[in-house]
């Protein structure tokens, strides 16, 4: 027995190493076919399974396909090297560039604490403060990024309002606000490292920027740096937190992760997930689906606000005071903490106010960022009438696009940021090429064939299914990482079953977003679950009926909005099938 535990301790350190050698070992006997979809099935479990375990930095599995693909007879060189600069990545890099410029200046932080001081300061409105300005940040930077600046603030206002609790408890008539020195601007500026605390947050991404000397973003947008957070358990000692102040931590870290999540699904630059699909849908068929920021926005901005306050709803009931449903009332909870409302009142308004007067980068900072909504916004209009766009403007306006608009704000930022995460053009090279693989190998047609035992499903039925499926499935991995991996066989599906790919692709793609239960399925909930204040099973209980919600969303937002804006009940001319009828 205490062999058997040694030799586990020993596997347990060299995993990595074992998962390296052993995944392709073990399937290895499809390359023994000599067949077209062998190969390409044994390329996609090799580059899954080394991203969803990260046996290797996420930048050093992008690069297999250069070695892979030309060894096994799947692709030229020339095809590979030419997917990894897609236009969808054109478009990442581009927003990417007006995202680190946004943090640079500390917009982001103004807007953030604008909001809060808006919102007001009893705990319920506190929360919806949180959330509505992280929501609308997570829209334009990444969800990450958003998170791992937001949660510090909660942070330090939780702590905040303790000390002020226990001054009160000690009959200190008087609130020392004024007196009580805020760390808050060391523990944002040095929120880059909140992940170090949870070591499976900092397999996810961390580690590839270390070995690549990027001192940047991850795949959604964390910071990372050498330094230690502020914010330890030593300034909160969960231990003698009462269950009140222990419920309020919890809930105000939960409402940042979620609505990170949430408000990244709005845009498709948000989140990695969309990133992917728009990645994905334009290597298999082009512009002809006619996903544009425009219109991804007012598709998924209803279901943006519902979920939200959904979420708002059901978190305030679980962790604040289930009087709260009461709306013709004030909650409980909220009468009796008033004086922990002027505490983290005060601690936001001295914080704004050390932000000072808005400055000339900030406010060219603003302008180059309404800009850039408004030229996504307005490429193509739809919703006004004798208006086609601006890019009628110009000589061939087809040629313009999402990419090309993010192009030129960023040039027109005129000073490149010196972190740039470039990893990103890899990553997302991989995803097209992960595709691209499974087409040129035949895998695709193979599991279309396989899929046509499901012709009998009702296509409801079937969304339903996969979105069930996968939104579990994604709590144990990367996001990103399976909605690479299940969208190329998506879009096999739905053209085997005559459906409209986007039909299928789409809530997909949302249920792989929508992960509430596990530090694993996002880097938002991972930086939260970092701070150890929250624990597994409160993240669970607390996400467990929001990825129900999700569920639903995903599909009535699919039958409903999916009609009016991509006719997705109708089988699309660009996705040829002979056997379909357009």
């Amino acid at each position: 027995m205490g062999f058997l535990r040694q030799a586990g301790r020993v596997a347990w350190a060299y995993r990595a190493t074992l998962i390296i050698i052993l995944v392709p070992t073990l399937a290895s006997p499809l390359l023994a076919q000599h067949s077209g979809p062998a190969k390409g099935g044994w390329v996609v479990i090799v580059m899954a399974a080394y991203w969803i375990t990260e046996a290797l930095p996420l930048a050093v599995t992008s690069l297999l396909p250069m070695i892979l693909f030309p060894l096994l007879g799947i692709l030229d060189m020339d095809d590979v090297t030419r997917n990894y600069f897609k236009d969808t990545v054109v478009l990442f890099f581009g927003s990417m560039v007006m995202a680190v410029t946004i943090e640079e200046r500390n917009v982001h932080k103004r807007i953030a604490l604008g909001t809060l001081l808006i919102m007001g300061s009893k705990p319920r409105w506190l929360m919806l403060g949180f959330m509505i300005s992280t929501a609308f940040l997570s829209m334009w930077i990444s969800n990450t990024a958003t998170t791992a600046m937001m949660v510090p603030i909660a942070h330090a206002i939780v702590i905040q309002i303790i000390k002020d609790r226990k001054m009160l408890k000690s009959s200190k008539p008087t609130l020392m606000v004024t007196g009580v020195k805020s760390d808050l601007d060391d523990q944002i500026d040095e929120r880059k490292t909140v992940q170090h605390n949870n070591p499976a947050f900092e397999t996810t991404d961390e580690k590839d920027f270390k070995e690549a000397d990027i001192d940047n973003e991850d795949q959604t947008g964390i910071q990372t740096t050498d330094d230690k957070p502020d914010v330890t358990e030593d300034e909160l000692d969960i231990a003698s937190l009462t269950p009140e102040e222990l419920a309020l931590s919890k809930g105000l870290l939960l409402s940042i992760a979620y609505s990170a999540t949430i408000g990244g699904t709005t845009t498709l630059t948000g989140t990695g997930t969309t990133v992917a699909m728009t990645g994905i849908i334009e290597e298999i068929y082009g512009d002809d689906p006619g996903i544009t920021f425009a219109n991804w926005f007012f598709f998924m901005l209803p279901a943006t606000i519902i979920s939200l306050f959904i979420c708002w709803v059901w978190l305030q009931s679980y962790f604040l005071d289930r009087s709260c449903f009461v709306w013709f009332r004030d909650c409980n909870c909220c009468k009796e903490q008033s004086e922990d409302g002027k505490a983290a009142h005060d601690l936001i308004r001295r914080e704004y106010k050390a932000l000072g007067s808005v400055t000339f980068g900030e406010f060219a900072t603003l302008v180059h960022f309404a800009f850039l909504i408004i030229l996504w916004l307005f490429r193509k209009s739809s919703f006004i009438p004798n208006f086609d766009g601006w890019t009628q403007l110009f000589l061939v306006p087809e040629y313009i696009n999402d990419a090309t608009v993010a192009m030129i704000i960023a040039i027109s930022l005129f000073i490149f940021p010196s972190r740039m995460p470039w990893i990103f053009r890899k990553m997302f090279g991989k995803t097209a090429l992960m595709m691209t693989e499974q087409t040129e190998s035949g895998l695709s047609d193979w599991l279309a064939d396989k899929f046509s035992a499901l012709s009998g499903i009702p296509s409801w039925s079937l969304v339903f299914i996969l979105t069930i499926v996968l939104c579990i499935f994604t709590e144990f991995t990367s996001n990103v990482a399976t909605t690479t991996i299940f969208l190329p066989i998506c879009a096999s599906l739905a053209e085997s079953l005559c459906v409209n790919p986007l039909y299928l692709m789409i809530p997909v793609t949302l249920a792989c977003t929508y992960a509430y239960m596990l530090p694993a399925a996002t880097p938002p909930n991972a930086i939260v679950f970092s701070f150890e204040t929250v624990s597994i099973p409160d993240m669970v209980k607390a996400g467990a009926l929001l990825n129900v919600v999700g569920i639903l969303m995903a599909n009535l937002l699919i039958n409903s909005m999916g009609q009016v804006v991509y006719d997705v009940f109708t089988y699309p001319s660009w996705a040829p099938n002979d056997k379909c009828s357009v």
